[in-house]
């Protein structure tokens, strides 16, 4: 994958502090956190200096707490140990949201819309209404 990076997993962050920045996954591991030195540096104070990691193994993206004060939350349970990571899926850590993009198995845009199966039933557009001329240029 790494000839075709734009397939690679995305974290968006959905809200807090850096809301609308976002990342690519890789083999070695992102550490996220308030330190200087961590690898994605969010300035929200409820985030502890180290406060999780995400990368890319050959069975999927994952995330691990790094031994967070506050926590880190995947689809709002507090995980304990390494998580494996799905499109859709939300990750907390303080009062910052990740959401995790997998263009590989897509069933979700970037900012979490689900793409459900088209309905046959329903037009995807309508037309445009055309607005009646005015009198005056009759």
């Amino acid at each position: 994958m790494e000839e075709h990076p734009e397939l690679l997993p995305l974290l968006t962050v959905a809200a807090g502090p850096m809301r609308g920045a976002s990342f690519r996954l890789r083999a070695a591991p992102l550490v996220i956190g308030r330190a200087p030195t961590a690898d994605v540096v969010v300035s929200d104070p409820h985030l502890s200096r180290r406060h999780a990691e995400v990368w890319l193994a050959p069975e999927g993206a994952s995330v691990r707490d790094l031994g967070s004060t506050n926590g880190t939350w995947l689809n709002d349970r507090r995980i304990s140990g390494v998580e494996q990571l799905a499109d859709g899926d939300v990750i907390r850590l303080g009062r910052t949201e990740l959401r995790v993009f997998d263009p590989g198995v897509a069933r979700t845009d970037p900012v979490g819309f689900s793409f459900g199966t088209p309905r046959r039933d329903h037009r995807p557009t309508l037309p445009l209404p055309v607005p009646a001329t005015p009198p005056a240029l009759r």
